[in-house]
């Protein structure tokens, strides 16, 4: 992957930079900006920027074809990451991605900023008092805006893979270790907030702090380190049959049966005796995961919130019978594990 490269680093180094003759004049620009659609991307981001508006066409073009880079990006690293399902291979690919390739342009482009005098001042709106000229203002725009691309990127595939991410870097990583510059005041890059997120302040409210007693942080399925794969196919499964959010991310459903302290919780969408019929196959009825001593219903409400985001509460599921029309369902899934 890092040997390609990608329109973010033809920008940066090759025949896109926008300072070359051929992409100087802002009128040649009007005509690509209209024919360039903005990328409907595959997988959620779950990072976004913010940045000044675009002044003419020039900057216009490149700040969709910059936004829109990322997500296409993104979607081709998810799937190439994915689709080997092999912890090596992953781990191989987030260090190529991340440390060999994006660090190295951000690198890159932080002396490259210096060199050019790219500071942001210039394109800040409210700073009336640089008089510049308007190339160089929109060379500016275009490759502080790449820096914030290469960024936003940087991040999606580290929160997408954050299991296998042995260095986690947060925004102001980015300035101090890679660019050499002041943190700004107020971050251009944020996460974004949404429903996936929010169990984590009631899980440890409600589960943690009001139960002491709790020993474990989730599931642990015995084949986890042997056959991966089959927790990729009860994902499938569990998706097709509607019984988990169909946006739920694979390592984010895989972390839930990791034993490891779970963050973000998977969105249960079935009712609550599919969900009790579940837990009671892997745990009780075929011991797929390792015993949980009484306390699997609360472990589940650690590592499942209910389709509106909200906690279940572990004392509900413990007279639920098998749901008689999607019994045989969670059958087939639960057999996958075996």
């Amino acid at each position: 992957m890092s040997k390609q490269n990608s329109t973010l680093d033809k920008i940066l180094n090759f025949e896109l930079r926008p300072w070359l003759p051929q992409n100087s004049l802002d009128d040649v620009f009007a005509s690509k900006f209209r024919s360039l659609k903005e990328y409907t991307p595959q997988q959620p981001l779950q990072f976004e920027v913010e940045f000044f508006r675009p002044f003419d066409n020039k900057t216009k073009y490149y700040s969709r074809l910059i936004l829109n880079t990322v997500k296409s990006d993104f979607d081709t690293l998810y799937n190439k990451i994915d689709e080997d399902r092999n912890e090596n291979l992953i781990r191989y690919y987030l260090n190529d991605t991340l440390n060999k390739r994006l660090k190295t342009r951000l690198k890159d482009l932080g002396v490259l900023l210096k060199k050019k005098d790219y500071a942001l001042t210039y394109i800040n709106p409210k700073n009336t008092s640089y008089q510049i000229d308007k190339q160089h203002k929109a060379d500016t725009y275009v490759m502080q805006l790449l820096k914030l691309g290469y960024m936003q990127l940087y991040l999606e595939v580290q929160e997408a893979f954050k299991d296998w991410v042995d260095d986690v870097f947060i925004v102001e990583d980015f300035y101090t270790q890679l660019l050499n510059e002041p943190i700004p005041d107020k971050l251009p890059i944020h996460k974004i907030q949404i429903l996936e997120i929010q169990p984590e302040p009631i899980k440890k409210s409600k589960s943690k702090k009001s139960d002491t007693s709790i020993q474990f942080n989730s599931f642990f399925y015995k084949q986890y380190n042997t056959s991966p794969e089959k927790l990729h196919d009860l994902w499938d499964s569990l998706k097709l049959n509607k019984f988990i959010s169909s946006d739920t991310p694979l390592p984010t459903f895989k972390k839930i049966f990791s034993g490891t302290e779970i963050n973000n919780p998977v969105k249960w969408i079935g009712n609550p005796s599919e969900l009790s019929y579940f837990v009671k196959c892997i745990h009780n009825k075929y011991k797929l995961i390792d015993y949980l001593k009484q306390q699997h219903w609360k472990v589940t409400c650690l590592c499942f919130v209910d389709e509106n985001g909200n906690p279940f509460h572990f004392t509900q599921f413990r007279r639920l019978e098998r749901p008689s029309l999607t019994g045989d369902k969670i059958d087939n899934a639960v057999n996958l594990l075996k």
